[in-house]
């Protein structure tokens, strides 16, 4: 079994590395989607459960939930304790593990609806989401970007740089 170790993660984007190094979206500790140079693949935890080739791809699309928590993992950490000292929780009561779709259409017409695992229950920022929903877009309608998921930290690494605010210059 090839394992992936993540390098990197922003949002709900990983570096995989290794012997099939890959992007994912989602907790690649659950259900999530890797995105490597020749392909996309369901996957739960280190499990491929179904491929599809790029040549294949007509669109791929995705979007995370966003929170306007600057950092989701206190907004979940908020939300329990403000649950918990409302009585809001009962014992016993079981709650899904929150997840959103990326969707895949081939050129065949046929939908894929893949389902990943949030990281946070809150979501992501928002800078984060659409970071990632505008990867996913580009990578689709360039062949040529694919090749930079061949290097996963460095790609996110550029996702990062990117989102960083601009320094002020002037008063």
């Amino acid at each position: 079994m090839d394992t992936a170790r993540v390098t990197r993660r922003r949002g709900p984007l990983s570096a995989l590395e290794g012997p099939s190094p890959a992007i994912a979206i989602g907790d690649v500790a659950a259900r999530h989607v890797r995105l490597m140079p020749d392909g996309l693949a369901r996957h739960i935890g280190e499990r491929a459960s179904e491929f599809v080739m790029w040549a294949q791809v007509h669109t791929v699309t995705v979007d995370p939930p966003s929170t306007r928590f600057p950092y989701p993992a206190l907004g979940d950490t908020a939300v329990a304790l403000l649950g918990g000292s409302l009585g809001g929780l009962e014992m016993g009561e079981t709650a899904e593990t929150p997840t959103f779709v990326v969707a895949v259409a081939t050129l065949d017409g046929e939908r894929r609806e893949w389902r990943a695992t949030q990281h946070y229950l809150s979501g992501y920022r928002r800078a984060d989401a659409q970071a990632t929903t505008r990867l996913v877009e580009y990578l689709v309608a360039r062949g040529e970007a694919r090749l930079l998921l061949g290097r996963p930290a460095e790609l996110l690494d550029r996702v990062a740089a990117l989102l960083r605010p601009a320094p002020r210059i002037g008063p």
